[in-house]
C-alpha cells in the first residue's frame, strides 16, 4: 500500500463529526483528534520491521569496514558491488532489530507498554547475551547480572561506554508504537533508552524515537523530500542547543542546504569527518567509530541527501561509513513504517520473505521463528494499550482515536556531568606490562582489544586524577589479582563468575576521593595460570 493511500485514511476531525462509511464516532471530547485505521497501521508496522531489516543487512557487509580517508563514495555501490540485501528467508535476527524485538516481547509479556526497570533487567537477562552483544549494551547487561537496574546502567559512573550508538539501534520500535505522539513515544522509550544511553547518546535515540511517531504525519499531498525535513526540525528542537548532537544536526543540514550538487553527499561526509573525527568541535571527542556522535551525523546525511528515497537512503548510509548498519537500520525502519510493507515490495519489485528468525541472536523466546504479519498484530494490540491508557484515547470501529497533543515538545533537559571520566586503553602506551598480552580483534571488549595475564603477571600505569576506575573481564575460570594505588596495597580482587559466558566491562575496583595528582597503579596477578585481565581504566581530572 502506497503512502497516498495510508494517509487518506487519516483525517483531522472533531470527536462529534462522522467517519464516511462508518458509524459514528460518540463525542467525548472537543479537542482535535487523529483517526488512524488499525488495518492500514498493521501494512506501516510489517513495513517497519521489513524496512529495518533490509536496512541492517544491507548495512553489514560496510560495518566499521571504513572509519577514516579514503571513505566509500557512490561507486562502490551498485550491480556486482556492495547492493542492496534482499533475499534473506528468514530475515536474521542481529542487534538493529533484536533488542527491539525483545522490548516488544517484554511489553506483550508483562501486559503494559510502559516497562519498569526490573521488567527491563528479567527479560535481558532472560533473552539477551553473549557472544552477539556490544559496548554499551554489554556494561548496561553486566551491570544487571550484578543487581544495578536502569538507568543506574546508564550512568556515565557506571557505564564506560555510554557515549556509544547502542540506544539509536534498540529504541526506534516506542516510536512506532506511539503514532503521533512523540509525547508518549518519548515516554515509552524513556527506561529502554536510559539502559544504556546518557546525555548525548541519549537524546541522539530520543530525535530518532521523535522521527518514527511522527512517519505517520507525512502529507502526502506535498513532496516526501519536504515533509521529512519538516519532521527532522521537530525532533532537532527537543535536542539542546549545548549538545554535540545538536551541533552534528545543525552542521549537516546547513551543508546539505547550501550544496548545489545534493547527490555529492561524499562532500558533507568529508567535512563531518574533518570537524568531528579529526578535530575537536563541540565538545566531542571521537573515541571509537561506534561512537553515537560521529553516526548520528552519518545518519543524518543519509536522511537529507536520501531526500525520502528508500533506496537512495540506504546506499548512502551504506557508503558513509563507520557503523554503517545501523544507520541503515534506523532509516530502514522509519522509511518502512513510513511506507508501508506493500510499497516495499513494489519498491523492489520483490516478493519479501516475511520470517524472522530471532533464535539467530537470542534465547528462552515463545518462538524460534517469527513473522512480520504475526509481529505486527501483536503490535497493534499494544498500541491499542498505548492509545487508551498513555493518550487518553479510544478505539473504536478498526480505529484509533488519538488525541492531538496540544503544546510543543520541550526542549530536553541538558543536566549532565561536569567531570568527564576518561578511557585509557588496555593498548594504550602508558602501560607498563610484564606477563600481559594483548589480544586483538576481542569485539566484546572495550576497543575491540583485551590485555590477559597469567601466573605472576604484573602491569603499572602512572596517571593524573581525582578518581579511577579499572574495567577488566570476568570469566568461569579467572585467576585474582592484588591492587596497589601509589605503593598502598587496595585489596585482592577475585576475577571469576557464575556467568557461563562471562562478564565484560566488570568495574573491579574504584577510588573517588584522589588528591589531584599524579597517582601510580599496579596491578599484580596471583600465582595460577588462570588468566587475568584488563580491558580499560578511567580517570577523572
Amino acid at each position: 500500500m502506497h503512502v497516498m493511500s495510508f494517509l487518506l485514511s487519516i483525517s483531522f476531525y472533531f470527536f462529534s463529526s462522522f467517519l464516511k462509511g462508518e458509524s459514528e464516532v460518540k463525542n467525548t471530547t472537543t479537542n482535535d483528534s487523529l483517526v488512524i485505521s488499525k488495518s492500514v497501521y498493521r501494512d506501516h508496522l510489517m513495513g517497519f520491521w521489513l524496512g529495518s531489516c533490509i536496512g541492517n543487512w544491507t548495512g553489514l557487509p560496510t560495518e566499521n569496514r571504513r572509519v577514516n580517508f579514503p571513505f566509500f563514495t557512490d561507486d562502490d555501490f551498485g550491480e556486482g558491488k556492495f547492493n542492496f540485501v534482499l533475499d534473506e528467508d528468514p530475515w536474521g535476527a542481529d542487534d538493529d532489530t533484536d533488542i527491539e524485538y525483545i522490548y516488544q516481547l517484554a511489553m506483550e509479556q508483562n501486559n503494559s507498554p510502559l516497562l519498569t526497570p526490573s521488567q527491563i533487567s528479567t527479560a535481558w537477562q532472560k533473552h539477551i547475551g553473549l557472544p552477539l552483544l556490544w559496548v554499551s549494551n554489554l556494561a548496561a547487561l553486566t551491570q544487571m547480572q550484578n543487581g544495578s537496574l536502569p538507568p543506574d546502567t546508564s550512568h556515565p559512573d557506571n557505564n564506560p561506554m555510554w557515549e556509544m550508538i547502542d540506544a539509536q539501534l534498540t529504541t526506534e520500535i516506542f516510536g512506532a508504537l506511539a503514532p503521533s505522539r512523540p509525547d508518549i513515544g518519548l515516554k515509552l522509550a524513556h527506561l529502554p533508552i536510559r539502559t544504556t544511553a546518557y546525555a548525548h547518546s541519549q537524546w541522539a535515540a530520543e530525535f530518532y524515537v521523535i522521527m518514527h511517531t511522527l512517519a505517520i504525519t507525512i502529507d502526502s499531498d506535498k513532496s516526501r523530500k519536504d515533509e521529512i525535513l519538516r519532521i527532522t526540525e521537530i525532533a532537532r528542537k527537543y535536542i539542546p542547543n549545548s549538545s554535540y548532537i545538536a551541533d552534528m544536526y545543525d552542521f549537516v543540514y546547513n551543508s546539505y542546504l547550501k550544496n548545489p550538487d545534493k547527490n555529492d553527499w561524499e562532500k558533507t561526509r568529508d567535512m563531518v569527518a574533518n570537524r568531528y573525527q579529526y578535530n575537536h568541535n563541540a565538545g566531542y571527542d571521537y573515541q571509537y567509530p561506534w561512537d553515537s556522535g560521529i553516526n548520528f551525523a552519518a545518519s543524518i546525511i543519509s536522511l537529507l541527501y536520501g531526500e525520502g528515497d528508500f533506496k537512495r537512503t540506504l546506499s548512502i548510509a551504506s557508503m558513509c561509513g563507520w557503523d554503517s548498519d545501523n544507520p541503515t537500520a534506523t532509516w530502514g525502519g522509519f522509511l518502512g513504517l513510513l511506507m508501508g510493507f506493500d510499497e516495499l515490495k513494489d519498491v523492489f519489485d520483490y516478493n519479501f520473505s516475511t520470517s524472522y528468525n530471532i533464535a539467530r541472536t537470542r534465547y528462552n523466546t515463545p518462538l524460534m521463528i517469527d513473522d512480520f504479519n504475526d509481529m505486527a498484530d501483536r503490535g497493534l494490540k499494544l498500541i491499542d494499550a498505548v492509545v487508551r491508557k498513555e493518550m487518553n484515547g479510544s478505539v473504536e470501529n478498526g480505529h484509533w482515536i488519538i488525541p492531538r497533543i496540544t503544546h510543543e515538545l520541550s526542549t530536553a533537559s541538558s543536566v549532565i556531568e561536569e567531570d568527564k571520566w576518561q578511557t585509557i586503553e588496555d593498548n594504550h602506551e602508558s602501560w607498563c606490562y610484564s606477563g600481559f598480552e594483548t589480544q586483538q580483534e576481542q569485539w566484546n571488549a572495550s576497543g575491540a582489544t583485551l590485555t590477559v595475564g597469567k601466573a605472576n603477571c604484573s602491569a603499572e600505569i602512572s596517571f593524573k586524577g581525582k578518581a579511577i576506575q579499572l574495567y577488566s573481564y570476568r570469566s568461569l575460570d579467572a585467576g585474582s589479582i592484588k591492587i596497589y594505588l601509589d605503593q598502598n596495597f587496595i585489596g585482592n580482587y577475585d576475577l571469576s563468575t557464575t556467568q557461563s559466558l562471562g562478564q565484560f566491562y566488570f568495574k573491579v575496583f574504584e577510588k573517588t576521593t584522589l588528591e589531584h595528582k599524579t597517582h601510580t597503579l599496579k596491578i599484580i596477578g596471583d600465582q595460577s595460570p588462570n588468566p587475568k585481565t584488563i580491558d580499560l581504566i578511567r580517570i577523572k581530572n
